[in-house]
């Protein structure tokens, strides 16, 4: 009963709905209230006096918190519905700049999960659920779900991302029509299959540009072995065999090695690289150049059968510099692409990023990040050339 009888009070003092003067607005705008600290740890048995005064205390602490007017600007945020079938938000008013969030379809803008979250904790979207306004709390559990998934972690990288000052936005793999390729395009993969022995995507084959690039590299070719077999065939000269019958008399004069280093190479017979090898400059070199741990990644030929990327390098997103002028009616290519690992999952291997890289799943560097049991965030860049 007197818990009931303690909750209908604190009910009875929340302040209604009312109009505020200027002269009001200005001195509830910055009320501080100093928590009473609680002290050392009580030992005595429950309802002593002490305890009960230290319970009062509390109360009146609480009560005057609570009786507080709230000070509230609803036109500061924007406006924005939950729509949990498709895990959306759908943004009934705007407030603020909004050119770096969400997509517009048929007219409307919406949020995805995790910017509807990170503008909840900024302040700058009030989300309502069949009529009920979501605390930030409700917000965890209805956008990120109760059962453990990969929204958390994306909605973490999100965050951590866009604090940090880039521009984050959801990634939109290449198209691969064949409408869509270019003559440049068929080039290089013709190039790679005469080359790195790689085979030709079905999309590059089926293109309108293809047998015509392809044509006029066959012609390309065979100019260049005809006018090789012409010049070979125009440097042919008679030799003259007969050579002077006469002995010469040996020079027994010993021959001065010259101080210029282009004669003194001239004459020894070493190259210049052999030179350079004995200079005390290059033992440095050498010596510096040995403790750098530098793995090269061999280029590999991979049948269509052994390229199928692991499911766990998905690119998530993609970043952009805000210095670069970002527009999200017509972006840029961006300036990395994000994978963002599993709990547990390993970072990819040499041969991992190869088949990323010969599937041509990237368009910018890979930024691959981990976050840990602890929501530590690690991050490596991947540069490819």
């Amino acid at each position: 009963m007197e818990t009931k009888t303690l909750d209908s009070e604190f009910v009875e003092i929340l302040p209604k709905h009312s109009n505020l003067s200027a002269e009001e607005l200005i001195a509830h705008r910055h009320t501080d209230f100093a928590a009473p600290s609680g002290g050392l740890k009580r030992t005595q048995n429950e309802g002593t006096a002490l305890e009960l005064g230290e319970l009062k205390r509390a109360q009146d602490h609480l009560r005057a918190q609570l009786s507080v007017p709230r000070i509230e600007r609803l036109g500061g945020r924007a406006l924005g519905i939950w729509n949990e079938d498709q895990q959306v938000a759908e943004v009934l008013r705007k407030d603020g700049k909004f050119e770096n969030f969400g997509y517009s379809e048929k007219g409307k803008l919406y949020l995805e999960y995790y910017e509807s979250l990170f503008l909840l904790e900024l302040g700058r979207l009030q989300l309502e659920y069949y009529g009920s306004v979501v605390s930030i709390e409700q917000a965890y559990v209805l956008l990120l779900g109760e059962l453990e998934s990969e929204k958390y972690t994306n909605y973490l990288v999100y965050s951590a991302l866009s604090r940090a000052g880039y521009i984050v936005v959801k990634h939109k793999p290449p198209e691969k029509t064949p409408e869509s390729v270019t003559k440049a395009d068929c080039i290089w993969a013709l190039l790679k299959e005469k080359v790195g022995n790689q085979f030709l995507p079905d999309y590059i084959k089926t293109s309108p540009f293809y047998p015509v690039v392809e044509k006029q590299m066959e012609d390309i070719k065979e100019l260049i072995i005809s006018q090789n077999i012409k010049e070979i065939n125009s440097t042919e000269e008679s030799i003259n065999l007969q050579f002077d019958l006469k002995k010469r008399k040996a020079n027994d004069d010993l021959i001065e090695e010259p101080l210029c280093k282009k004669e003194k190479l001239s004459t020894s017979g070493r190259s210049l690289v052999d030179h350079l090898k004995n200079e005390i400059s290059y033992a440095k070199f050498e010596e510096v150049f040995k403790k750098f741990d530098i793995v090269q990644l061999k280029s590999q030929d991979f049948g269509k059968e052994e390229i199928t990327v692991p499911s766990a390098l998905k690119i998530t997103f993609d970043l952009h510099l805000h210095n670069e002028g970002f527009k999200k009616s017509s972006p840029k290519p961006p300036n990395f692409n994000v994978i963002i690992l599993p709990s547990q999952e390993a970072f990819p291997t040499h041969n991992d990023i190869s088949k990323i890289q010969h599937q041509s799943l990237h368009t910018a560097q890979l930024l691959v990040i981990s976050v840990g049991e602890s929501k530590q965030i690690q991050a490596f860049l991947y540069f490819i050339s």
